[in-house]
């Protein structure tokens, strides 16, 4: 059964009935291995054949009194992700909840100072700018608007804000991770300036990379508009791959689901919404 037919905002008992519990009611910290077992149990049917199953750690939610997640499905091919909100004493469970704030952006420090910034590419250093995060892959549509949007936001802003890049391939990118590898590699090497570059052209180049030929295409692309030795960062696979797959594993535990994500000192923005990001930054400028 296809995830995506299951996940609309249903709401399911999987626990059981349990007493009733007064006002003086205690915290219950929830077990994840349980909370895995349980959804094993009462959802077998809809687990990918010969996938393996783990969980994220569960965390408080936006949303007083539920907590939140993912299961994760992993093949050798590809690996979904299944978000769920669940109710802070087990019994209820929700599936691919979205989330909307009334209340408007908001500042979450807990949040930033969780997100590793070592050998993140950054446009600029200055401590006292705002910071944008950036969950993106080179090969999603989606994230070459992004792309767009930031340079946008960049010419306006200036060195008001910091805008960090956080590799986030998805699965079924067949050549997003070799970009992922190659792009952290310019970064290390030769320096983020040379990784501006080496985004802007793989963004501005998108159609006409594949995973058959991705090193081939990278010289036709680069050989004339870089003078720096990008050949060098070809195949860097076996050095970079746990700094990508960090970056992924940080990614789904901050709840970003999709890309591009945009977080803004710790506002969580899906989808290149040129606008949201703007009306936080400029919330987090005034105040």
């Amino acid at each position: 059964m296809n995830l995506l037919r299951f996940t609309l905002f249903v709401l399911f008992f999987i626990i059981g009935c349990d007493s009733f519990r007064g006002d003086q009611e205690k915290e219950i910290i929830l077990d994840k291995n349980k909370v895995l077992k349980d959804f094993k149990s009462k959802f077998s049917a809809i687990i990918p054949d010969e996938s393996i199953v783990t969980i994220s750690a569960i965390k408080d939610s936006p949303i007083k009194g539920l907590k939140e997640g993912v299961i994760l499905f992993k093949t050798m091919n590809e690996t979904q992700q299944l978000s769920f909100f669940i109710s802070n004493d087990g019994r209820y469970i929700i599936f691919q909840p979205q989330v909307y704030d009334f209340s408007g952006p908001t500042r979450n420090p807990d949040l930033m100072n969780s997100i590793n910034y070592n050998g993140v590419p950054s446009t600029n250093d200055k401590p006292d700018s705002i910071r944008v995060v950036e969950y993106s892959d080179f090969q999603c549509p989606a994230c070459k608007y992004g792309a767009n949007v930031v340079a946008r936001l960049k010419s306006e802003y200036g060195d008001k804000v910091t805008f960090y890049f956080k590799h986030y391939p998805l699965s079924f990118h067949k050549w997003a991770d070799d970009a992922a590898y190659f792009t952290s590699c310019i970064n290390e090497r030769h320096g983020v300036t040379n990784f501006w570059k080496a985004h802007d052209l793989i963004f501005a180049n998108q159609e006409k990379l594949s995973e058959q030929s991705f090193n081939e295409n990278i010289n036709q692309i680069f050989t004339t508009k870089v003078k720096f030795d990008f050949n060098s960062c070809l195949n860097s696979e076996s050095k970079y791959s746990k700094f990508v797959e960090s970056s992924i594993e940080e990614g789904v535990s901050l709840g970003v689901r999709s890309t591009p994500t945009f977080i803004v000192e710790g506002h969580i923005i899906p989808g290149a919404d040129y606008k949201k990001i703007k009306d936080a930054i400029d919330t987090f400028i005034e105040n």
